[in-house]
C-alpha cells in the first residue's frame, strides 16, 4: 500500500509488537530508538506527532490525563490504544495484527487530533476535548 503510515510504539508494548507489525509489512519505529526510556509522555507525544508518525500504546489513560492529553491535542497526534492495558502479550499482537489495515486506514483519512481505542470488535474513535473526561 502506497503512503502506509508509520507507527511508534510506545515502550509499554514491548519488543514483540513491532516485530509482529514489521512481519506484517507495517513501518515501525520504537520508543528506546528515539528517547529515554523515562522520557514522560507528554514529552515525547508532540515529537512523535511532528514526525507524522501514529502512536500505537496500551496506556488508554492518556486521553485522561490532563498533561498527556493536552500534548496529544495540541500537537495534533494520531493515537491508537487498546482496550485493556492488562493483555497478554501475544493477545497485544494478535489484537494489533487483526486490525492493522483498519488502523491505516483511519491514521490515512481522519484528521488528527485522534484517540481510537483497539478492541476485540473493531476500533472506536475517541476525540476528547481538552475540559472533558
Amino acid at each position: 500500500m502506497a503512503g502506509r503510515p508509520t507507527f511508534y510504539i510506545d515502550r509499554c508494548l514491548g519488543k514483540s509488537v513491532a516485530a509482529a507489525l514489521r512481519a506484517a509489512g507495517a513501518d515501525v519505529r520504537v520508543h528506546d530508538d528515539h528517547f529515554a526510556q523515562d522520557a514522560r509522555d507528554e514529552d515525547w507525544i508532540p515529537d512523535v506527532a511532528a514526525r507524522g508518525w501514529v502512536i500505537l500504546t496500551k496506556d488508554k489513560n492518556i486521553r485522561r490525563r490532563g498533561h498527556e492529553r493536552e500534548a496529544a491535542l495540541t500537537a495534533a497526534a494520531r493515537i491508537f490504544t487498546l482496550h485493556s492495558g492488562n493483555l497478554r502479550g501475544r493477545d497485544t499482537v494478535a489484537l494489533f495484527l487483526r486490525h492493522l489495515d483498519a488502523m491505516e486506514q483511519v491514521a490515512l483519512a481522519l484528521r488528527p487530533p485522534f484517540i481510537a481505542v483497539v478492541g476485540p470488535t473493531g476500533i472506536e474513535i475517541v476525540r476528547p476535548a481538552p475540559d472533558t473526561e
